[in-house]
């Protein structure tokens, strides 16, 4: 009975193990205010990078907004923030970045992991 309890447990400890990397990504952010990747590897000639957000599975962005040229880390990384005000409310959205170079541009990248758009709490109440 002991080894039975034993298999059970190792199997559902496993279990939790596999799938709660793929549960705590699955879930989707919420009104997002900053983003990163990784530098184009012609960071240099890249004169601003722009960053799309489009509904999922869409060729074409609701969106674009100019994030800059920010300075890659030492692991060339760029960091910037986002404004997602604009865009509609409950619908799900995905990011991808495209580097330009004065008036030639690259193709859109892969798209980022899921997040929506949601209204902001008010404030909290004065009762009187």
């Amino acid at each position: 009975m002991k080894a039975l309890w034993f298999v059970l447990v190792v199997f559902v400890v496993g279990l939790f193990l596999i799938l709660s990397p793929v549960l705590v990504h699955g879930q989707t952010l919420k009104n997002p205010s900053a983003g990163e990747c990784t530098a184009s590897a012609d960071h240099a000639q890249i004169t601003k990078y722009v960053i799309g957000y489009f509904l999922p599975g869409a060729t074409d962005p609701v969106q674009t907004a100019d994030v800059g040229k920010p300075t890659p880390d030492a692991q060339n990384v760029i960091r910037f923030t986002i404004n997602v005000m604009p865009l509609t409310f409950g619908a799900a959205y995905v990011a991808k970045m495209k580097a330009i170079a004065g008036t030639a541009e690259s193709v859109w990248s892969e798209a980022s992991n899921p997040f929506d758009r949601a209204p902001g709490p008010p404030s909290k109440p004065v009762v009187k």
